[in-house]
C-alpha cells in the first residue's frame, strides 16, 4: 500500500468568547464524528499523487500550528487510512474535492515536534524518481506539502508513531476566556522540550477547536476526562476565571487531585488559594 504526506493549517483564533452572537460560532454537527480518530480528509487537488489515493492506502498530515503568540514547531496532526476516495464538492457545493473517508487504524496525534522526521523524509518526483521532501532545511512544511506528495521511504514516520504512541502526555487545562495565552506558554515550553501535549486548540477535532461548532456536553465531557485518565500530568494554568464553578477547568481540577497528576501554574496576575 502507498503512503501520501498532506498539510492542513491548524490556527488559534481569538475570539470574543462572552458574545455569543461572534461569528466564530457555527451550527450543530453530528456528537460521534472525529474525537478518537479523524473521520475523513478532503483536498482540492484532482490530479497527481491526491488523485492515485485509493482503499488501504495511508495519508499522513502534518501542520504547524500557527498562534497570535508565536508559532509550535511543525507536527504530526493526523493518520488517515483511506476507506474510500470519492469525488464530491465542498461545503458551498460549488469546489470540486475528492474526500477519503477514514478507516479503522486511523487516527489523531498530541502534540509533538516532528521537525526532525521531516528533515528524513522523501518523496517521489513525477517520473517515480525519490527526491528529499524539504527543497532545504529551512522550507515551511506548508509550502511543501501544500499539494499532497507521495513518500517513497516511509519508516522515518512508523518509527515517529510508535515514539508517540508509547510516550506519556501532558494535559493543559485552562480556562478559554481569560487563559489561552498562559496555557500557550506552557504548551510551547513542553514541547520545545521534547514533550507530547493535549491542549484543546490542537487536540480537540478542527471543527470545535477552530469553527466552535456545537455537539452535546456529553460527547465532549467523555472525551476530556479519557485524556485525563490517560495523561501523565495536568497542568493547571490559573487565570483570574480558572476552576469557576460549573466550568470544564474546575473538573478537571478536581479529577487531577484525585488522581495525583495536578500541577499548578500561577500566573503573574492571578493569586489562586485552595
Amino acid at each position: 500500500m502507498a503512503h501520501f504526506a498532506h498539510y492542513v493549517r491548524r490556527t488559534v483564533v481569538e475570539v470574543n468568547y462572552e458574545d455569543p452572537s461572534d461569528p466564530w460560532f457555527a451550527e450543530n454537527q453530528p456528537d460521534n464524528q472525529g474525537f478518537d480518530a479523524p473521520a475523513y480528509h478532503v483536498t482540492r487537488s484532482l490530479t497527481g499523487p491526491a488523485a492515485r489515493v485509493s482503499k488501504g492506502d495511508t495519508i499522513w498530515l502534518f501542520s504547524q500550528l500557527t498562534t497570535p503568540w508565536g508559532n509550535f514547531p511543525p507536527a504530526l496532526d493526523a493518520k488517515i487510512v483511506v476507506d474510500t476516495a470519492m469525488p464530491t464538492h465542498a461545503f458551498d457545493q460549488k469546489t470540486p474535492v475528492i474526500r477519503y473517508e477514514a478507516n479503522a487504524g486511523s487516527k489523531w496525534f498530541p502534540l509533538y515536534n516532528a521537525a526532525p522526521c521531516i528533515q528524513d523524509l522523501w518523496t517521489k518526483d513525477v517520473k517515480g524518481n525519490s527526491q528529499r521532501l524539504l527543497s532545504n532545511e529551512d522550507q515551511p512544511i506548508g509550502q511543501a506539502l501544500q499539494a499532497m506528495r507521495e513518500l517513497s521511504n516511509v519508516d522515518p514516520l512508523l518509527k515517529l508513531e510508535r515514539k508517540i504512541d508509547t510516550m506519556p502526555f501532558d494535559f493543559i487545562s485552562y480556562r478559554l476566556i481569560d487563559g489561552t495565552r498562559l496555557a500557550f506558554d506552557k504548551a510551547i515550553q513542553l514541547v520545545e522540550e521534547g514533550g507530547a501535549v493535549f491542549w484543546d486548540r490542537w487536540s480537540l477535532p478542527r471543527r470545535l477547536a477552530e469553527r466552535r461548532e456545537f455537539l452535546s456536553d456529553y460527547s465532549l465531557d467523555i472525551y476530556i476526562l479519557k485524556q485525563i485518565y490517560q495523561c501523565k500530568t495536568l497542568w493547571a494554568i490559573h487565570s483570574t476565571r480558572y476552576a469557576e464553578p460549573g466550568s470544564y477547568s474546575a473538573c478537571e481540577m478536581y479529577l487531577a487531585q484525585r488522581l495525583d497528576k495536578l500541577q499548578i501554574i500561577l500566573s503573574k496576575r492571578t493569586h489562586f488559594s485552595e
